[in-house]
């Protein structure tokens, strides 16, 4: 069992926002998932959505990277809380099936190396794992397995393979069998970061246009996953300490998300959960995010802000440093992860 080398239920690192640290956090991707259908679903056939919204902290207008409104690019964010492009940013551009050879640190021709929340988070001791639903994801593996991950310089030595469970289960293009073995894994070894990747509404959208009845029938058994992670939590007191956030790479319109100009692609959902003690809800209570955070972000409307502007939106990368703030762990420490850098976005704890 990895320990953490910092208090668990006492004060953050300096800069932190939380006055505790959750013992396990579950970050979930739904690709392509687009906020108004979760809307015009409603409650009664999306409960498991609804509850973020009724317990959590949460956003239907969140954004995804400035650039790019695809789906390695906008994960490569997720991980590193750096933008695609510029200077300082992760580079991963690119959406197709990586080659064996290829990482995040060697795809811009530049040997550089790009940290991620798997590294924080695994050079502190404790554990992580990878679920996900398309193959080129195996680019992430690629990029922090025990050849291509950094050495580990913060307290004892926890080795170069950052993550310590990686896991591609897609026979059928849907997540049940994924998430089905995650929940089965998760009772057994009960990772402290869980990055689960679910891609049954992106296959519906490609397959037959978002806003169809298949692409709504799609996220009903999207729904039924977070339930399984719920239900997880709910009856199991060693899981009683857990947060779970839930995010977009993009949204969709027609067959296609490849457009970072038009408003159906970038605008995305950000919910957060943070189980109570006795796991009879969440923490929270159904806070807006934007109403949290007006004196770092603003809601953008309709409008699409690049990183220069002054007034940043919530964005998909946001996810990666608070991922970390809380597990109680540091941001990522690189210079061009600049997504939450401060730790400073505020879910109402």
């Amino acid at each position: 069992m990895k320990i953490r080398n910092i208090c668990f239920g006492g004060l953050l690192l300096l800069g932190s926002q939380l006055s505790f640290s959750a013992e396990h956090v579950v970050l979930v991707s739904v690709d392509g998932l687009r906020p108004e259908a979760i809307q015009q679903l409603g409650k009664d056939q999306l409960p498991a959505f609804y509850r973020f919204r009724e317990q959590g902290a949460w956003t239907d207008n969140a954004r995804t990277d400035f650039d790019y409104t695809r789906t390695l690019p906008n994960h490569a964010s997720m991980m590193t809380a750096r933008s695609v492009t510029g200077v300082n940013g992760h580079g991963q551009r690119d959406n197709d099936m990586p080659e064996p050879t290829a990482t995040l640190h060697n795809n811009t021709g530049v040997e550089a190396y790009v940290s991620s929340v798997f590294d924080v988070t695994h050079d502190h001791g404790l554990s992580t794992s990878l679920y996900v639903s398309k193959s080129k994801f195996i680019l992430y593996d690629q990029s922090y397995n025990e050849k291509s991950g950094a050495e580990d310089q913060t307290g004892a030595n926890n080795g170069t393979d950052k993550i310590d469970r990686y896991l591609f289960l897609s026979p059928d293009r849907t997540a049940e069998a994924l998430i089905t073995q995650y929940v089965e894994d998760m009772s057994k070894e009960r990772f402290n970061f869980s990055f689960l990747h679910i891609t049954d509404t992106d296959g519906a959208g490609h397959g037959d246009r978002w806003k169809t009845p298949r692409y709504m029938k799609a996220l009903v058994r999207v729904d039924g996953y977070l339930q399984k992670l719920f239900d997880l939590i709910d009856l199991d007191a060693q899981l009683s300490d857990t947060a779970i956030i839930l995010v977009a790479d993009h949204g969709g319109a027609g067959r296609s998300h490849g457009d970072e100009t038009d408003y159906e692609n970038f605008r995305v959902p950000f919910y957060v959960w943070v189980s109570s003690p006795d796991n009879a809800g969440s923490t929270l209570a159904g806070r807006e995010l934007y109403e949290l955070n007006q004196s770092t972000r603003m809601d953008p409307g309709a409008n699409r802000p690049d990183y220069s502007d002054v007034n940043q939106p919530i964005r998909n990368g946001d996810a990666a440093n608070l991922v970390l703030e809380l597990l109680g762990l540091p941001a990522i420490p690189d210079v061009g992860a600049t997504i939450n850098a401060k730790q400073d976005l505020n879910i109402g704890l």
